[in-house]
Order: structure tokens, then C-alpha cells, then sequence
């Protein structure tokens, strides 16, 4: 632990308390020094600190950055040193989802779907602006004692996609099509909340054991009228039988859309960022910049090494003067005819 404690010192952060382990890394209390500022600070695993990955990730939580909901949390400081790539975020209040769900009394007024409710909200808002999450799952959602909830990790499935041996595509809460790297929708995100819907109400094993196959689970668990019917339809192999989306399932069990229109917010720390790379001239172009130059003529696009480039050809200056020539000789040949 002392190790951890001093591994990202040189970064201004000091490793507090590990709190979770998952597919992407760890996740730790930590504090950002400079401040005495608590954060929470994912340490992901070492392979996705590669460069083409970690362009990708960095991508993802720049686009999840500008999503502005109460339920979505704010990334603070992301990078890729020496000591491993990282990401820190707001801490938010509570615990996660898995440590909610084990350590929560029956007896407690708290409501389910009520919990269940905010994270719809904060699911579909990002949707709406066009960020998918497509990871959800018991470590990437915070779970207070008031029962607010606060979501992050938007969007890192896509590393799975593009670099399937960097990475185990075997998480119990990814959607069938995502486990054999074929193509995400929002109904991916839709089979994730199925089961964390089983999750809430019947705890982590019950969402293993449909996660499985088993759906018999449902029939020994306490369930609201139109919960025990809506389950298996998220959770269907097929993602075209699912609903499409998350708010699509939120009608489906009578929850009201939230009324408050959500938008991107503006990220000076992805601006910042994209800054200092370029005074340092570190990497390669953003991808903002690499899309520039795929429409052609753009700053960031490649130059050809000297010895692939060719000069321009060389235009005669007599020659439009010639054509010109040419052009007028011709008109006067065509009156004369016309006229004589």
C-alpha cells in the first residue's frame, strides 16, 4: 500500500485508499496535493497506457467530459506518464453500486427505483447528446446514502472493441454482441441496466445468475408489478427484441422523463490539455485535428518526406499568351467565313 501511496506522487496526487478493482484497473480515494483536494483516481491497467489505446480512452473522456448532468461525473485530470495512465474524477458521495447493493438493509426506506430512476435519467441524457456508456456495471456507479446517484467511466468500451487482446471482453455486465466484439448500441446499455435493475432488488448474485442464462432467478425475488415483465426483455439476446433505449425503458416502467433539457457543457480542460501537447509537441494530432485533415488542406494533416515529394511542374509564361492568340485568330476566321 506504501507503494501506491507514493505512485502517482510525482503527478500531484497521493494513492489514499483502494476502493474497487475491475476489468479497467483500480479505483482509489486519493488527494490531490497542491489542493489537499480528495478525488476519485482511477489507475488503469498498464496496457491501455499504450499509445494507440490511450489516444482512444483520452478521446472517450474528453466526449464525457462535456456532458452536463447531476448525475454524470466530472472528470478533472486525466494523462499517461510514466507511471501509468490515470484518470481523476470528483469524488462523489457513498459507495458503489455492488457495495450499495451487499450492504443495503431491507428494512431501509431507501427505494429502488428510485435509485434506478437517476441513473435512467443521467443514461439517457447522455444518449441525447450522443454519448453512449456501454460499460455500466457495480463499480462505475456511486450510490449515496440519501440515494443520489453519480455515473462515470462513459464510453471506455470502445477500447474493448478496437483492442480485444489488450483487454477481457468477459464482463457479466456486457450486452452478448459486446462480448463478441460486434457492434454496440443503446440497447447495450439497456441489457446493463436489465440487470442492474435485478441487481437492486435482488442483489449482485441474482444479476449474476440471469447474466448467466438463468432468468428462473426472477421468480424468487420480490418484485413490482411490471419490473418481473420488463427484466427479460432487457435482457434478450437479441438487441433489436430489447428496448432501444434507456428512456424507452424508463416509459416501459411508468417512469417520468426528467423535463430539464441537459447539454454539453463547455471542457477548458480538454482545450487546456490539447494546448500544452501541442506547445510540447508531444504525439500526435488530436483527433479533432486528424478528422480536420481527412476533409483535406487542414493544420495537423501529414507532410511527405523530401524524398517523396515532387516540384510542381513548370508553366511556360508565353504559353496563355499564345492561347490567347490561338483563341482570337480563330474568331476572326469564323466572322470572315460568316460574312464574305
Amino acid at each position: 500500500m506504501d507503494e501506491n501511496r507514493e505512485l502517482f506522487i510525482n503527478e500531484g496526487y497521493m494513492l489514499e485508499e483502494l476502493l474497487a478493482g475491475d476489468t479497467w484497473g483500480e479505483l482509489h480515494r486519493a488527494v490531490y496535493v497542491p489542493h489537499r483536494r480528495e478525488v476519485l483516481f482511477r489507475r488503469f491497467v498498464q496496457a491501455i497506457g499504450e499509445a494507440a489505446p490511450w489516444e482512444l480512452a483520452a478521446a472517450e473522456i474528453q466526449a464525457w467530459a462535456r456532458v452536463d448532468h447531476p448525475g454524470v461525473l466530472q472528470p478533472l485530470d486525466w494523462g499517461n506518464p510514466q507511471s501509468g495512465p490515470f484518470l481523476a474524477t470528483d469524488l462523489p458521495e457513498g459507495v458503489p453500486l455492488g457495495v450499495f447493493v451487499e450492504g443495503r438493509d431491507a428494512s431501509e426506506a431507501l427505494d429502488p427505483i428510485t435509485v434506478f430512476a437517476q441513473i435512467i435519467s443521467a443514461v439517457e441524457s447522455a444518449r441525447v447528446l450522443g454519448v453512449l456508456h456501454l460499460g455500466l456495471g457495480l463499480t462505475n456507479i456511486w450510490v449515496s446514502p440519501a440515494g443520489s446517484v453519480k455515473l462515470s467511466e462513459f464510453g471506455l468500451w470502445y477500447l474493448d472493441r478496437e483492442y480485444p487482446a489488450l483487454l477481457a471482453l468477459d464482463d457479466a455486465f456486457f450486452a452478448p454482441e459486446q462480448s463478441t466484439a460486434g457492434h454496440a448500441t443503446a440497447a447495450a446499455d439497456v441489457y446493463a441496466l436489465g440487470l442492474i435493475l435485478l441487481a437492486l432488488f435482488g442483489g449482485t448474485g441474482a444479476a449474476a445468475v440471469a447474466a448467466g442464462g438463468d432468468l428462473s432467478v426472477l421468480m424468487s425475488i420480490e418484485l413490482p408489478d411490471g419490473v418481473r415483465e420488463v427484466v427479460p426483455r432487457c435482457l434478450a439476446a437479441d438487441p433489436f427484441a430489447r428496448p432501444r433505449a434507456a428512456g424507452e425503458l424508463g416509459a416501459a416502467l411508468g417512469l417520468a422523463p426528467s423535463e430539464e433539457a441537459f447539454t454539453f457543457r463547455d471542457c477548458p480542460v480538454c482545450r487546456l490539455k490539447e494546448e500544452i501537447a501541442r506547445e510540447k509537441g508531444a504525439g500526435s494530432a488530436t483527433v479533432s485535428e486528424r478528422l480536420r485533415a481527412l476533409a483535406g488542406g487542414a493544420p495537423g494533416a501529414p507532410v511527405q518526406d523530401e524524398g517523396q515529394r515532387r516540384p510542381a511542374p513548370v508553366i511556360d509564361p508565353i504559353i496563355p499568351w499564345i492561347a490567347i492568340a490561338a483563341l482570337v485568330l480563330a474568331t476572326l476566321v469564323v466572322w470572315w467565313l460568316a460574312f464574305r
